[in-house]
């Protein structure tokens, strides 16, 4: 009789692991596959076979995988009994298939001879996996993100004119791309990091899935690429300029202005702030679920907010695209003379090719700017973050903008240790003025 076992190889608790399948069929044969569903080490019970109950974990989301799992148990047993019953052979590939079809993911039928046939079908899965917080599939985005990769590799094969299988992926490989991203599709290298990350990834699940790769990707050669970037943040004085700055004459600067006043006292990420509606505000409250990460987020509306929302008839601003947002902003700041000089990256196109409306790949040019060229859709967030820092604790800041580790949150805004340590030092120093102050006293009337 077939026996069906559930294990993670558990070395870390704050690790995130693959849930395995272990199929025993008598003498037929034992099997192991991945399910395709992770889990950190600290929420799977050995024991039992499944995540800890989730009112243990704090997590709903297991809710899915401790109903999902007995299921697909009871589904792996059944089509057991049926193939032995049919004479059909049991083996690992058979098991892949069954987990794939209980889940309802594609067909394992494309041939994963080649490794663009293999990412088309993890981007297929991706809808399916689960997350490190237990959420199963992943945010528009990040799917994009892999499709944009596999895309990135096509046009890499049909620069060399050959198809790479997953094995081919090594060092040499590695070099080339990076190098055909860079001088070729002009792409900058942290853009160039971020394929290379998605492609390791994808390796990774590969090889989970039994496909044969290269062992140089586990090389501290093969890694992302990355180069310093920069970015600007407003000052309190300027976003009190941008916020009483008088645009009735331009509406839709008004608009974007409004959009930028509430980023900053919210520090929304942009693909959930254009999606704010009056159904977002709760009794003085802003709550909303964060696209990317799915958090519940709560923050009280900042005055300024509630006067944009006041002067706007209690209406939140009218909804625009990203990328008007992102140009208006520009406007509305250089009209407030957000003008300082700041060391920056920016787009500059080519006169020719903009008289002759040519597409041709762009780079960011490094160079110093004034402070309202370089504004953008990332802008307010990081605004947010940055002068609140310091000021507030730490996790009060961390819950407003979805960060879920301070080092994210430090890395986000750039802090170093030695600004941390000018934090501590100017509490010390307000601590010792308090000490060294010597108190007042006045008689108030003389003794007899």
């Amino acid at each position: 009789m077939a026996t069906v076992q559930f294990y993670i190889n558990n070395k870390d608790p704050e690790n995130e692991y693959s849930i395995n399948v272990f199929l025993r069929n008598g003498r037929k044969g034992k099997f192991k596959k991945s399910t395709g569903l992770k889990i950190l080490g600290k929420h799977w019970d050995s024991a039992k076979e499944k995540p800890i109950a989730e009112s243990k974990t704090g997590d709903m989301n297991y809710y899915t995988l401790r109903r999902k799992l007995p299921q697909l148990k009871a589904s792996i047993k059944e089509s057991v009994m049926v193939a032995d019953h049919n004479d059909i052979t049991i083996n690992g590939e058979w098991l892949s298939k069954e987990i794939d079809t209980f889940f309802g993911r594609s067909s394992p039928d494309i041939d994963f001879k080649y490794l663009t046939d293999y990412i088309e079908y993890f981007i297929d899965g991706l809808p399916y996996r689960i997350q490190r917080n237990g959420i199963t599939g992943v945010s528009l985005p990040t799917i994009r993100k892999y499709a944009t990769t596999l895309q990135k590799i096509r046009d890499f094969e049909k620069r060399k004119g050959k198809r790479f299988k997953s094995n081919d992926v090594n060092l040499k490989f590695h070099g080339e791309f990076v190098k055909f991203m860079n001088k070729e599709q002009k792409l900058n290298l942290n853009t160039i990091g971020k394929y290379i990350k998605c492609l390791k990834t994808i390796l990774k699940n590969a090889k989970q899935y039994g496909l044969k790769v290269n062992p140089e990707i586990e090389h501290d050669g093969f890694r992302s690429t990355n180069e310093k970037t920069y970015f600007v943040t407003l000052e309190e004085n300027e976003i009190n300029d941008v916020f009483n700055l008088d645009l009735s004459q331009t509406p839709y600067l008004e608009n974007a202005r409004n959009w930028l006043i509430i980023g900053v006292w919210t520090g929304a990420r942009v693909s959930d702030l254009l999606n704010f509606t009056n159904d977002n505000l709760n009794n003085g409250f802003i709550e909303y679920t964060a696209q990317k990460t799915k958090q519940r987020i709560l923050l009280p509306v900042h005055w300024q907010v509630q006067s944009i929302i006041d002067r706007n008839k209690g209406k939140m601003p009218r909804k625009i695209s990203h990328q008007r947002y992102n140009d208006w902003i520009k406007e509305v700041c250089k009209k407030a003379k957000v003008n300082q000089i700041c060391k920056g990256a920016k787009y500059i196109v080519n006169p020719k090719n903009k008289a002759k409306k040519e597409k041709t790949p762009q780079r960011k040019i490094v160079g110093d700017y004034q402070k309202w060229e370089l504004v953008s859709t990332h802008t307010a967030r990081r605004t947010f973050a940055t002068i609140h820092y310091g000021k507030l604790p730490t996790p009060v800041i961390m819950s407003a903008t979805g960060h879920t580790t301070e080092k994210m949150l430090l890395a986000y805004i750039r802090k170093t240790p030695k600004d941390n340590a000018q934090v501590l030092q100017d509490y010390w120093q307000k601590e010792t003025l308090k000490q060294t102050k010597k108190p007042d006293f006045k008689v108030i009337k003389a003794a007899k």
